[in-house]
């Protein structure tokens, strides 16, 4: 079964190789400057910080933002783990379960992954258009944070959401 998402054009490369330059005060939210917070602690050795390390209960007024990805091998493939409920309520469904290879119009998601594992930093991207959603929101703002099993492999991504 092949779901469609429907979303902006996606940036050119040049403009995705730049997401990683970003200060804490470009994000928009509490949640994203929490998480940022978190992951700079983290990473201050120089490693992807452990999933085993992020407790969610540390964030509870901000899970329903997150969303994570894992990263899967051999073959390559994006599953959704898990999806906050104010992501579901602005997506209008919940995608926790799906392969981005199984959804249409995700080129963009998909770009973003692939920066993440090749940098292996945080990346954040403001005013995207929320061409996606059948809500009355117009833009949204991402953080995006490489995490891993071992502290060397980004295999899951964790992303925060604000809706404008």
């Amino acid at each position: 079964m092949c779901v469609r998402d429907t979303v902006a054009k996606a940036p050119s490369a040049e403009g995705l190789q730049d997401l990683s330059r970003f200060s804490p005060t470009d994000l928009r939210s509490d949640g994203q400057r929490a998480i940022y917070d978190w992951y700079l602690g983290q990473a201050a050795g120089g490693g992807i910080p452990k999933r085993r390390n992020f407790e969610p209960m540390d964030f509870p007024t901000f899970l329903s933002y997150l969303v994570l990805v894992d990263v899967e091998e051999a073959p390559r493939r994006y599953r959704v783990r898990l999806v906050g409920t104010k992501v579901v309520d602005a997506r209008g469904r919940d995608g926790t379960g799906d392969y981005y290879d199984k959804i249409e119009g995700v080129d963009l998601a998909v770009k973003r992954i692939e920066g993440i594992i090749e940098s292996r930093e945080a990346r954040f991207e403001a005013d995207l258009p929320m061409t996606w959603s059948p809500k009355d929101f117009k833009i949204y703002s991402v953080l995006s944070i490489p995490l891993s099993s071992d502290g060397a492999k980004v295999d899951k991504i964790m992303y925060c959401l604000d809706f404008e």
